[in-house]
């Protein structure tokens, strides 16, 4: 009785344990993929505005104070107050100066609708540089607004689920405690039925009753349970046929592409890329371009893509090395690479851009010590919508290759699972 007590007592607690630690893992998933997807959704507001303070520098080929003026206002309505510094490090333009050149009745409902208070700490801003050409334009500090929603859902979803889990386990507890006295019933019942004729046993004499020894009974529950086991056993070792499936559709590489929202994002903003490549085809604009400086702004760029991470950029490239190019073509096609190549990178991993001179063409590869490409996947991995084993969309290599084509380029992959890959791009250098 003590052993049951004791047996029962680990089941229990062995259920309670588990489904606490289920809970905990399930909130800890949740609350990793709405940071990774509030972060990525800041990302691309950042790259938004960046995008379109270039353009305004581009057009005017300095900073001009007004059409700043209006980009700043349009980001903190989508969240981001900003600060706009210059090359030199002087203030450009910030929230509280372009809110200032407004209207005072919509400046206050701007305020409102985001919650802007007008805090100006300069630890809550995070720097990202302002590329043109070859040259720095200065930088772009944001401050994102709304970590009181974030905090907020991160405390709900945690009751939740630890309420959820609580009742699960209470749930179970009870299955687990009454469903053995539920199956015991039917037993007690056979029993108070033979006391009814408890007084033909009792003058049968104890030999008789107990004729049947415990040793006999077990050879004789055995020989009939043995068949049954023996035929289970050959159902189970029977092998399934197998069935050929060319298309491999359980590979983890050819999952189709989620239906949530921010993937359509995703793959509306990825089309529009791929869109402004194929356009690039004969309106080029090359311009001369020390690529040592250039490349140096582009690995910084994408350095800042990744804050929080142990993946170290670096540039190996000859200060006298330059190159007939149209900048924004060659940016496209580094930052993609870049881009990738950061992802591949897990742990204290590296991602390397070298120059070298062949003749009249200049050879631009990006090396990372990642997870490598899959043999299989080589073949397809410049096809629109192909992905791997990672979270993409499938069109970074596909814009690559258009804006590779459009140079009168050619790239090409060499890649070892587990050790990292190699991508070249070779264009004329005039």
């Amino acid at each position: 009785m003590v052993k049951s007590s004791k047996r029962m007592f680990l089941v229990l607690l062995s259920v309670v344990l588990v489904a606490l630690f289920s809970g905990l893992l399930l909130r800890w998933m949740i609350i990793k993929d709405f940071q990774n997807y509030v972060e990525g959704e800041r990302s691309a507001l950042v790259r938004l505005v960046s995008s379109d303070l270039e353009v305004s520098y581009e057009k005017n080929r300095k900073w001009d104070r007004d059409a700043a003026a209006g980009i700043v206002v349009r980001a903190l309505e989508l969240g981001l107050p900003v600060k706009l510094v210059d090359a030199h490090g002087d203030v450009v333009m910030d929230t509280e100066q372009a809110l200032a050149l407004l209207p005072s009745d919509r400046s206050s409902r701007i305020r409102d609708a985001v919650g802007f208070k007008g805090d100006d700490n300069a630890a809550d801003y995070r720097s990202y540089p302002l590329v043109f050409g070859a040259e720095s334009a200065g930088r772009l500090g944001v401050k994102f607004l709304g970590k009181g929603r974030s905090d907020a859902f991160s405390k709900r979803s945690s009751i939740v689920v630890m309420v959820g889990v609580f009742f699960l386990a209470m749930l179970t507890l009870a299955i687990v405690t009454f469903l053995p006295r539920k199956q015991t019933r039917p037993v007690k019942k056979s029993f108070s039925a033979d006391d009814a004729s408890s007084d033909l046993h009792a003058a049968m004499p104890v030999e008789v009753r107990h004729e049947t020894t415990v040793p006999e009974l077990r050879k004789e529950r055995a020989s009939e349970i043995a068949p049954a086991l023996s035929m289970t056993v050959a159902k189970e070792e029977e092998p399934e046929p197998v069935q050929d499936d060319p298309l491999d559709a359980d590979d983890e590489d050819m999952q189709p592409l989620a239906g949530d929202s921010d993937r359509i994002s995703k793959i509306v903003k990825g089309l529009d890329g791929l869109a402004k490549a194929q356009a690039l085809r004969g309106a080029l604009q090359p311009q001369s371009l020390k690529l040592s400086p250039y490349l140096n702004a582009i690995v910084e760029k994408a350095r800042d893509s990744f804050p929080g991470t142990d993946v170290a950029f670096n540039v190996q490239c000859s200060n006298e090395l330059s190159v007939s190019a149209d900048p924004e073509c060659l940016s496209g096609i580094m930052t993609n690479l870049l881009d990738n190549a950061a992802k591949a990178v897990k742990h204290n991993g590296t991602v390397t851009v070298s120059v070298l001179e062949k003749g009249d063409q200049i050879e631009l590869a990006v090396r990372d010590t990642g997870c490598g490409i899959r043999r299989k996947a080589l073949p397809h991995i410049f096809e629109r919508f192909y992905r791997g084993s990672g979270d993409g969309i499938g069109l970074g290599l596909t814009i690559v290759k258009e804006l590779v084509d459009a140079c009168e380029g050619t790239i090409a992959v060499q890649s070892t699972r587990g050790k990292g890959s190699i991508l070249t791009v070779c264009i004329p250098r005039s």
